[in-house]
C-alpha cells in the first residue's frame, strides 16, 4: 500500500522507533511487569537515575507502584514515541517548514520553563497532570520537527 510517502532514513526511523518505545516501556516502572518493587531498587529506576528527579510526590504510579519517572518525563517519553508513530501522518497532512516546528519546540520549552519557576517561587502550584501535559508538548514537539527528516511525500506539488 502507497501513502504517497517515501522513507528518507529507514534505519534512522526504526532505531528512534524501537528506542523510543523501550524508552517509554521503562520509563513506566515496575508497576507495569505487576511487581510493586521497593523504588530505586529496580533497573527502571537505575536507568534513569541521572535523567530524572524521580520525585514521588510529583511521579504517577501503576499498579500502585512509582513510574521510574516523574509525570513531566512520562509524558516525554509517551508523547515523542506518539509523535514517532504519526510521523507518516503528519508529513501526509501538510508538510510545515523547519523554522515553524522549531518555533513550537522553543515554545513548549520555554512554557515548561515558566512553569517550573512558577511552582518554584510559588506563584503557583502545578499539578502531576499540568506537569505531564507541558512535558506531552515538549515530547510531541521534538517528534514532530523530526517527521520531515524521516519521511517525503512523493507529490511536492503543495
Amino acid at each position: 500500500m502507497n501513502l504517497g510517502l517515501e522513507f528518507q532514513n529507514r534505519a534512522l526511523y526504526t532505531i528512534v522507533f524501537v528506542g523510543s518505545f523501550f524508552l517509554v516501556i521503562i520509563a513506566l516502572g515496575p508497576g507495569l511487569f505487576g511487581n510493586p518493587s521497593i523504588p530505586y531498587v529496580s533497573f527502571q529506576f537505575e536507568a534513569f537515575h541521572f535523567l530524572c528527579h524521580q520525585d514521588p510526590l510529583r511521579s504517577f504510579t501503576l499498579n500502585n507502584s512509582q513510574m521510574a519517572v516523574c509525570a513531566r518525563c512520562i509524558g516525554i517519553y509517551g508523547a515523542f514515541f506518539t509523535g514517532v508513530i504519526l510521523m507518516p501522518f503528519l508529513v501526509l497532512i501538510k508538510k510545515v517548514k523547519f523554522r515553524y516546528y522549531f518555533r513550537f519546540l522553543i515554545g513548549t520549552i520555554i512554557l515548561n520553563f515558566i512553569d517550573v519557576l512558577g511552582n518554584q517561587f510559588e506563584f503557583w502550584t502545578n499539578t502531576n497532570e499540568s506537569r505531564f501535559l507541558l512535558g506531552s508538548l515538549f515530547g510531541l514537539s521534538s517528534a514532530i520537527l523530526l517527521s520531515n527528516e524521516f519521511f517525503k511525500k512523493l507529490n511536492t506539488e503543495d
